[in-house]
């Protein structure tokens, strides 16, 4: 049914473990219930336990502290926290709430803005995995390997549940040894590999020169130019999806050509966006669901390509305007990554009473790069408008788990850090 790591679990070992789940008073008595737990089989079986009774499920990636994991099932409305291990409870005082659809709870990644709790019901999610299923029929004679935490939607909907729908066994990595990760991809016949930009760009640094990786989907966080560049020729079947938090699966690129293509939206979503790539607007996805169609804003700026191919160009939140002209972070970033001693670097903005907002800078170098020879060199390639008036050589970006920037903790804890220099 599905190999977790170096084990591998059959029907009968999902039957069995639901058999005790049925003797587990405290988990049949909650409607909603977080869970913080390290054994993937656990939770993996846990999850399916819970949609087969209609109860709401919480996951929590297992490396969360005990009283993080506490604060954020209690903000969800979760009376019953299950960490560590299934049979370790904690019963939680919360406020009585109101009565929702059991589904899913998630927190949003907190780009822009305080993360929130978002329910998506399973009949909802039963419907994303039916369209994806239905529209990506490229990777049906695939063997999904999930290298990616699935306590998060796109491990455990897209690569889990939509592997376990179509019938195929899914090989789920717990480890981020990109080593042993090889070995695994290498032992499994067609392998799709579900993965991030980051853990795609470590992993191909050691695939074998002569040979290609068979098949990887990225999510998560666009990559660069020069991240796609690098990595595309090394990947013979190359997929991108985009989603959100309230949505789920929104788009699959099938035919990946440009890093900021984010493909064709399922059958269940119509997208409403601007069709100019020189003014790009807010993507509006409305999605089908159990009650009917729900209209999305998902504050991320593209527009739909000549191909009609969702092209993501950035955040709402992340979009600088300078004297009125609008930067996007992506762009700008592209253009430095090309400088021959730059690897990373990351565009953010802070507020400037004359112009708006200013273009800021962190960049990663090979070595000592004077950031008055970086911004020299960028003028040559840049718009006035769009080049960096502030830039700071670190050692490294901050990333979030999932390998997003967040620029705007990256803008507050720069400015903190010049308060306190």
């Amino acid at each position: 049914m599905l190999v977790i790591n170096d084990t591998t679990f059959s029907e009968d070992d999902f039957i069995q473990q639901h058999n005790t789940y049925r003797q587990a008073p405290l988990i049949n008595q909650h409607k909603k219930i977080a869970v913080c737990v390290e054994d993937t089989f656990a939770w993996l079986t846990l999850c399916y336990y819970l949609k087969s009774i209609q109860t709401s499920v919480m996951p929590i990636h297992p490396n969360i502290p005990y009283e993080t994991a506490k604060r954020m099932a209690e903000k969800a409305g979760c009376s019953l926290l299950l960490y560590k291990a299934i049979d370790q409870c904690t019963v939680l005082e919360v406020a009585e709430q109101t009565h929702a659809r059991p589904g899913i709870i998630q927190m949003s990644s907190g780009t822009t803005g305080e993360p929130k709790c978002i329910l998506r019901s399973w009949a909802d999610i039963d419907i994303e995995i039916d369209s994806y299923c239905e529209f990506f029929t490229d990777t049906q004679s695939m063997t999904p390997v999930v290298a990616c935490p699935t306590t998060h939607s796109y491990g455990l909907i897209c690569g889990v549940m939509v592997a376990l729908k179509r019938g195929l066994q899914p090989v789920i990595i717990n480890s981020i040894n990109p080593k042993y990760l090889i070995k695994k991809i290498k032992s499994v016949q067609k392998p799709l590999l579900y993965s991030s930009p980051v853990m795609l760009q470590g992993l191909l640094r050691l695939w074998p020169a002569n040979e290609k990786l068979f098949a990887a989907m990225t999510s998560g966080s666009i990559m660069s130019e020069q991240v796609f560049e690098q990595i595309q020729p090394k990947i013979e079947h190359f997929f991108q999806q985009y989603g959100c938090s309230e949505a789920g699966c929104i788009s699959i690129a099938s035919k990946l050509e440009k890093a900021n293509q984010v493909g064709k939206p399922l059958p269940h979503v119509d997208i409403t966006c601007s069709r100019d790539s020189q003014n790009p607007a807010e993507i509006i996805a409305k999605v089908k669901t159990e009650v009917g169609i729900k209209t999305i804003g998902t504050q991320d700026l593209g527009f739909i390509d000549d191909s009609e191919n969702i092209r993501f160009m950035a955040r709402l939140d992340d979009t600088i305007i300078v004297s009125g002209l609008n930067v996007y972070p992506t762009e700008v970033e592209d253009i430095i990554l090309k400088h021959p001693k730059v690897s990373d670097a990351v565009i953010f903005k802070m507020d400037d009473q004359f112009a708006g907002h200013r273009v800021c800078l962190q960049y990663v170098a090979d070595s000592e790069l004077d950031p008055i020879e970086l911004r020299q060199w960028s003028s040559e390639h840049l718009a006035p408008f769009q080049l960096p008036q502030v830039l700071q050589q670190v050692d490294e970006i901050a990333r979030m788990a999932n390998s997003k920037v967040n620029r705007k903790q990256i803008a507050l804890d720069f400015q903190q850090s010049q308060l306190t220099a």
